[in-house]
């Protein structure tokens, strides 16, 4: 979906951002409920989301999980 009067700004439906995410829809709405993510309300009540703030948030949690994996295998080698 394109919204031409936000200056190219490319906005996503619920759905799109699961698809781009790989993930459920509902996880989706755990993450607005949660606020890890940013999302818009149309008067008609549908959540839409810039492109920019779900890649840039899904950058932020991939780099999290990476640190936690590492972490992980840190304490998992002091105890071998």
């Amino acid at each position: 979906m394109s919204n031409d009067g936000a200056q190219g700004e490319r906005l996503l439906t619920k759905c799109e951002v699961a698809q781009l995410c790989r993930v459920e829809t509902r996880t989706v709405d755990r993450w607005v409920a949660a606020g890890k993510i940013t999302c818009y309300r149309t008067p008609g009540g549908r959540l839409l989301f810039r492109e920019r703030d779900v890649l840039m948030t899904a950058d932020q949690m991939a780099n999290r999980s990476r640190q936690q994996a590492a972490e992980t295998d840190l304490l998992s080698n002091r105890f071998v």
